[in-house]
Parts: C-alpha cells; structure tokens; sequence
C-alpha cells in the first residue's frame, strides 16, 4: 500500500470513526491537481453531490490528461476491498473507465462516474478504455443532461444536429459540475445495461440560452428553450426526460451558472 494512502485512510478514520467498517471507504480520482505545486493540495471530487459520499481517501496520480495510465495503476494499488466506493469526476471517470477496461477489480466494489454516459462509454470501448458490458461489480454513469463533455448529441443525421452541438457545448462550458447533483432524484432518466446504470439529470434550462437568461431576458429566453428543446432533442438518441420529470428537476437539484 503507497504511505500516501495509508495517511489518508487513517486521516479519514479519524474524522469519522468506523466509516471503514460500516460502509466502506469512498477513493476518489480527481480531474485535475496542482498537488506539491506551492503546497497545494487539490480535492476537487471530495465535493461533488454535496460531498454526500465523503469522507473520502484521494487515490494520488498525475491529474493531468497525459497521465491516464499511471491513475489506472494507481487504482490497481488501491486497497480496494467489498463495500468501498471509487468516485470519479470529469477526467477522473476517465481513468476509472481506462482502469475496469485493464483490470478486474474486487467483488463488491462499486464505481461512479459523473460525467459519463452510455454514448461516451461506446466511444471509450472502442478504443479499449471503457467499462466492459459483462462488468460484474454496479457502474452508476452520471450526467447533466446537455453537459458536452459527454451528452452531446449522437444522430447526426439530425438537421439539427449543428444547433444541438452548440447548445452542447455551451453546456460544457457552463454545467459541467456536479456539486449540488442528486444521484437518487426521483425526477433522474434512469437506463440500465447490465450491471451499470446511467443516471441522466435533466437540465431546466437550455444553456445555449441562459446568457439571456443572465442578462435579465428570462422572457425571451424560455420563449427560445420552448422552440429549440424539441430540436436539439431531434439529435439525441438516448432517452430524455419527460415533461413531468423536467418540471420537477428544479434547481433544487441543479444550479445553472
């Protein structure tokens, strides 16, 4: 076991006594760090869905994007037993994808990536770095719904596929965060492939209009969403939310920038 690690279990014993015991420990796999720079220490990850599933144990790698496969052996060392949790955030669920396409890992550990779909675990399989279909340990695959990093649109033969592309990756710009999410929303599109299970969170609002929104145009701005959802919607496959879901997904789960 790496000593880093070891601190920071013990760190987390500390703060919540028996945590290990009770409901296995969370490792989370950052997107990005500054780690040993100035002595920083970065945790984004530890604050995603409310830090509801913290304390958690930072399992450490080169958070870079060049470095997928030194946080793919990084998990592999991980002491990673029944009842743990591996938590991944945008670049984060990356490398938790690369690490179940090159190893098995424990039975009874669990794996959620937020920022991830079924689409873009497709493209990732093809490459031979996304979670295998036959997995045997539970995936949750969570995502905003338009959040371009991975909900982008799939029919490009869509003659709006060029609108939902820009709604998409304003999207990416401007949704991309999972702070306040809620994995068990009963408003959440939920699909199932086996053992992993895709949780798409609606977004009220389409982000190519919230500058508008923003600048004080909310008239405007709904008028637009109500015309070019069902466009942008036109370029998707996957399924969406319905209109009851998309009413009760409120920004009491999400917050829009």
């Amino acid at each position: 076991m790496r000593p880093a690690i070891m601190l920071a279990i013990a760190a987390a014993l500390v703060i919540n006594p028996g945590v290990a015991e009770a409901a296995g420990i969370t490792y989370t796999v950052e997107p990005f760090d500054f780690d040993g720079i100035g002595g920083m220490s970065m945790s984004v990850t530890q604050k995603q869905l409310g830090g509801a599933m913290c304390p958690c144990v930072k399992v450490p790698y080169p958070a870079d994007g060049l470095h997928n496969d030194a946080g793919s052996a990084a998990i592999a060392n991980a002491p990673l037993h029944s009842g743990d949790t591996v938590l991944g955030f945008s670049l984060g669920s990356q490398v938790i994808s690369l690490y179940l396409a090159q190893h098995t890992p424990p039975p009874g550990v669990r794996f959620v990536l937020l920022g991830d779909t079924f689409a873009r675990n497709d493209q990732l399989v093809a490459g031979g770095q996304g979670i295998p279909g036959d997995i045997a340990n539970p995936v949750t695959l969570v995502v905003r719904e338009y959040d371009g990093w991975s909900d982008s649109p799939t029919n490009k033969a869509s003659p709006n596929y060029g609108l939902a592309m820009q709604n998409a990756e304003m999207g990416a710009a401007t949704i991309h965060d999972y702070v306040d999410a809620r994995i068990d929303d009963p408003a959440n599109v939920v699909t199932t492939r086996g053992n992993i299970t895709s949780v798409l969170i609606p977004t009220q609002h389409l982000p190519l209009n919230n500058s508008r929104r923003l600048s004080g145009s909310s008239a405007e701005a709904d008028q637009r969403d109500a015309q070019q959802r069902p466009l942008i919607d036109s370029a998707y496959d996957r399924p969406g939310p319905t209109p009851d879901q998309l009413a009760a997904s409120t920004r009491e789960q999400v917050r829009n920038r």
